[in-house]
């Protein structure tokens, strides 16, 4: 019995043992040639080619599927592009010629960019998203075996050890002696896309680090659309660009410049979609103008900018504007209901130093029928040092003025029950015009001024009761922020505002400090640690609008990625205006994978998990203390929380975000 039993064990610890050789051969090869990436460029030739097997009513209302939610149903789109790698990381790509039968060249499926610069040396396969089997800290992810094929190679394969979006299965072809991959086949579902990759690797130095040729098979469904894709990519071509390609037509150009023929399957989409502009254009011709305007104008023109993504670059310019109609931009929790959000963000450049970008965000609360909106307009004139000049423009979360209701309250306390009205509650227009620089690389100063018009939301009640229905104030502010261990540690900020009576009708002075320390630690493994502390206090007397700028109310919040882990989910919006102090601290902790995703069948589903503990102590008030878990996938982002009074139970809410298709 024993030995039956000890001979299986004996051989999976050798097939391991080997295979924990092999894989650390990959390891140290990655390790040692990472550097040789530093400012490398590629020309990179990519080929779309897309089937549209089942469609419905449903496709047109995706992010950058409208383009081909209607006839035909095959689509090419080539693309010639540079690519400029400053580290393994980080790199920047630059179109430089587009062929396409999509209409307007616009792009479909914009996940598949991210399939253009896979790292599999990396933690991340694609952006923060797909752990690849490569990396050391993924290991303990998957299963590996691997056999020798010959002297100089050998195979290496690997599986999930659970079902998990997050991980992949397949193969890769390895250079035994130095751990150097040179093929692989990858096999895994990232956003909604189920796909089969092969990468063939470069030889030598950094190169050998990136793919030289890509080839990936995809389909996606969703709500009984079916589309199939065919993606290639070529890597550091040796075909550049023709002198006079800015005279010649785009087909004309990539003609010159493709590193292979096209198939038959791909001149035959190309020769439909001649054949379909040229019959358009001899039905125009014939056609009077007027007829079919309408309909072209309404499905083609508003419907494709009311539903897709607006785009637009040029050399020197950018825009983007998310889809005006899309209720993926939805969000919910209790405290502040459901929310829409759209943003705008668009950029000049001047030179390589100077530009400037104009970057609004709106948004409309239903809960408080309040529309609310940011529009910062940014001159930066100095990158390298943090160098730039600011106006932001909007309107801030309804802000309560505690001493008008602790007034009425004292006078009128028998006649009205002033907590059932909002007679404390004020809309808030602001201008904030300031300047940044860093001095070293550990210091950014900022100085500048914000003026404050705030109006009663109940006028007639306030005027009522002879009181202000406006309060106005000026007052200059300074800023510093401190890195001193450079990215190995926390952002500290210190905040100072000083309100100055008669300046342009101001009427309020009070004085406002803070101090805030925020820390975001990234662990091995795509995990990271969320810590924020701080304080802030008011010293002057007048102090009518409490409004401090790290402890607030947001009325537009970005979600999982941003402020979730930094904000309180279940305080009410007037604790934040009532304490003359405020003293905080925020901790979160994030993996891909903790205990949720090894539940059978739900796990599956979940690609991070979070952990949340926040308290805050406030004036005349019990320490109050938030814990909360969350989770986020393809679909949806959602966290739990619940609320403590020092020991005692507060109130428990849900926070809301929807993440389908948001990386579209």
């Amino acid at each position: 019995m024993g030995l039956l039993i000890g001979m299986p064990v004996e051989g999976l610890a050798k097939k391991q043992k080997k295979s924990s050789q092999i894989l650390q051969r990959i390891y140290d090869y990655q390790k040692a040639n990472n550097s040789d990436i530093d400012s490398l460029e590629d020309r990179v030739y990519a080929k779309f080619r897309f089937n549209v097997e089942k469609r419905n009513i449903f496709l047109q209302f995706i992010p950058s599927m409208y383009p081909i939610a209607k006839d035909p149903r095959e689509y090419i789109r080539e693309s010639y592009t540079k690519v400029l790698f400053q580290d393994s990381h980080n790199y920047d790509i630059e179109n430089q010629v587009v062929s396409s039968t999509i209409r307007r060249n616009r792009r479909a499926m914009s996940p598949l960019l991210d399939y253009m610069t896979p790292n599999i040396y990396d933690v991340a396969l694609y952006e923060g998203h797909m752990l690849s089997p490569f990396n050391h800290h993924n290991k303990r992810y998957y299963r590996f075996t691997d056999k020798r094929l010959n002297d100089s190679t050998s195979w290496l394969e690997f599986k999930p050890k659970f079902y998990n979006t997050q991980l992949l299965n397949g193969y890769a072809l390895v250079e035994t002696a130095t751990g150097r991959i040179i093929m692989t086949m990858l096999n895994g579902e990232y956003d909604m896309i189920s796909f089969r990759t092969n990468i063939e690797q470069g030889n030598e130095g950094g190169r050998s680090l990136m793919p030289k040729r890509i080839s990936t098979v995809g389909t996606f469904r969703f709500m009984g659309n079916r589309i199939s894709t065919v993606f290639d990519a070529d890597y550091d071509i040796d075909s550049t660009l023709p002198e006079d390609s800015d005279s010649l037509p785009c087909r004309e150009v990539m003609e010159q410049i493709r590193p292979m023929p096209l198939s038959i399957k791909d001149q035959e989409i190309y020769a439909a979609y001649d054949a379909q502009q040229k019959a358009d254009s001899l039905k125009n011709d014939t056609t009077p103008q007027k007829k079919g305007f309408w309909k072209k104008f309404l499905f083609d023109t508003i419907g494709d900018n009311l539903i897709t993504p607006i785009e637009a670059e040029s050399h020197d310019a950018s825009i983007s504007l998310s889809p005006i109609i899309n209720p993926l931009y939805l969000s919910y929790s209790d405290s502040r209901g459901w929310r829409y959000k759209m943003k705008l963000r668009t950029r000049y450049a001047f030179n390589k130093y100077r530009y400037i970008t104009l970057n609004p965000t709106f948004g409309y609360n239903f809960k408080q029928q309040q529309f609310y909106f940011t529009a910062p307009l940014r001159v930066t004139y100095n990158p390298k040092r943090n160098g730039y000049a600011e106006l932001v423009w909007g309107n801030g979360q309804p802000i309560s003025n505690a001493s008008v209701k602790d007034m009425l309250s004292e006078i009128h306390q028998d006649t009205i029950d002033f907590d059932k009205t909002d007679i404390d509650k004020f809309k808030d227009n602001y201008l904030q015009v300031f300047n940044n620089i860093m001095l070293f690389d550990w210091l950014d100063i900022e100085t500048g001024i914000v003026y404050h018009h705030r109006r009663a939301i109940e006028k007639a009640l306030l005027r009522e009761y002879d009181m202000p229905v406006t309060y106005r104030s000026f007052a200059p502010v300074l800023g510093l922020k401190f890195l001193p261990w450079l990215n190995r540690g926390p952002l500290i900020a210190i905040d100072y505002e000083r309100a100055i009576k008669g300046v342009l009708g101001s009427n309020l002075a009070y004085e406002r400090w803070e101090l805030d320390a925020q820390w975001k630690k990234k662990i091995p493994g795509l995990r990271v640690l969320n810590l924020r502390a701080g304080c802030g206090f008011y010293t002057a007397t007048e102090k009518y609008f409490v409004d401090y700028e790290n402890f607030r109310d947001e009325n537009l919040p970005e979600g999982w990625d941003d402020d979730w882990s930094g904000d309180f989910q279940l305080l009410s919006g007037r604790e934040y205006n009532r304490s003359s102090y405020y003293i905080r601290g925020n901790i979160s902790y994030e993996s891909p994978m903790l205990f949720a995703t090894w539940i059978p069948y739900l796990g599956k589903f979940i690609e991070k998990e979070r952990f949340y503990l926040s308290g805050v102590q406030l004036e005349r008030s019990r320490f109050y203390s938030e814990i909360g878990y969350g989770f986020t996938n393809r679909y949806i982002s959602v966290g739990a929380f619940a609320s403590f009074r020092n020991t005692r139970f507060d109130r428990f809410g849900v926070e809301v975000d929807i993440e389908l298709f948001k990386r579209w």
